[in-house]
């Protein structure tokens, strides 16, 4: 197996358990007010562990997370691209999950997950409330404003001015990165965004490239949030080999999740 080396992570973040008890390591925040973090291929903190493919297939054990986090339920959705948002009304996981890309709860205890492999990654949380949301945003649901309606949807439900939520944005891929078609910057000028703002063309011809990190940051403002409650990890998942990357790999990918837990209301 090919050794992994993990990404240093900026200040404010470091690689900690998901919950007590668990080797599993995720990035996480050491500001943000909610349980969370965000997986990669594998981080342990047994030495001998640290290779890529151990817990490659772990996108499909939400048990896995549940364990980790030692808590009751993690909830995902069918996610599809869009700006559909799920509000969670009960702790038990249905049969088959709800299709959406952003999903909201304040049920204590339970988490939301959501998975990407270079789509944008956004956790909200209300400190108040303990209300956590999870967004999904690749360039189809950035052009769709998926980060704007959970926000919405979490200030709802946590009864909360949007400047009161916190926000972190995970391992994505970043403008180094993202290559695009002209069709692409078109559909998000057509649809009122001001695309100028993060659009980049390469000083040698080539096609555009797209900072979809700055997009979603642009959108939370937009929706209410200060600057100074937004963080960002700042990796590059295509850059980053611990990190699953679909222009990297391929249609064979995994994913990578980003996960955080509701909490108990403080007031």
């Amino acid at each position: 197996m090919t050794p992994v080396r993990f990404p240093d992570p900026p200040d404010g973040f470091g690689w900690q358990p998901l919950g007590p008890g668990e080797p599993l390591e995720v990035l996480a925040s050491r500001r943000f007010p909610a349980l969370h973090g965000f997986t990669c291929r594998v981080r342990t903190r047994q030495p001998d562990a640290s290779y890529l493919g151990i817990r490659d297939r772990m996108e499909g054990d939400l048990g896995l997370l549940e364990r980790a986090a030692g808590i009751q339920a993690v909830h995902a959705l069918r996610q599809v691209h869009g700006n559909d948002v799920q509000v969670l009304r009960s702790a038990a996981r249905p049969g088959a999950p709800a299709v959406g890309d952003a999903l909201v709860t304040r049920i204590p205890g339970t988490a939301v997950a959501i998975k990407a492999a270079d789509c944008v990654p956004v956790l909200l949380a209300d400190p108040v409330s303990g209300a956590v949301a999870g967004a999904h945003a690749g360039w189809r649901g950035t052009l769709a404003r998926v980060v704007d309606a959970a926000v919405r949807a979490l200030a709802a439900e946590a009864g909360a001015p949007p400047s009161r939520l916190r926000a972190v944005i995970g391992p994505a891929i970043r403008a180094c990165c993202f290559e695009v078609g002209p069709e692409v910057v078109s559909a998000f000028r057509a649809a009122g965004h001001d695309v100028d703002r993060f659009a980049v063309r390469p000083q040698a011809a080539g096609r555009p490239h797209l900072d979809l990190v700055l997009a979603n940051r642009l959108q939370l403002l937009a929706a209410g949030l200060p600057e100074h409650t937004i963080e960002d990890t700042g990796l590059c998942t295509r850059c980053e080999p611990a990190f699953h990357s679909y222009r990297r790999e391929g249609p064979g990918v995994g994913r990578n999740w980003s996960v955080v837990v509701a909490g108990t209301p403080t007031a």
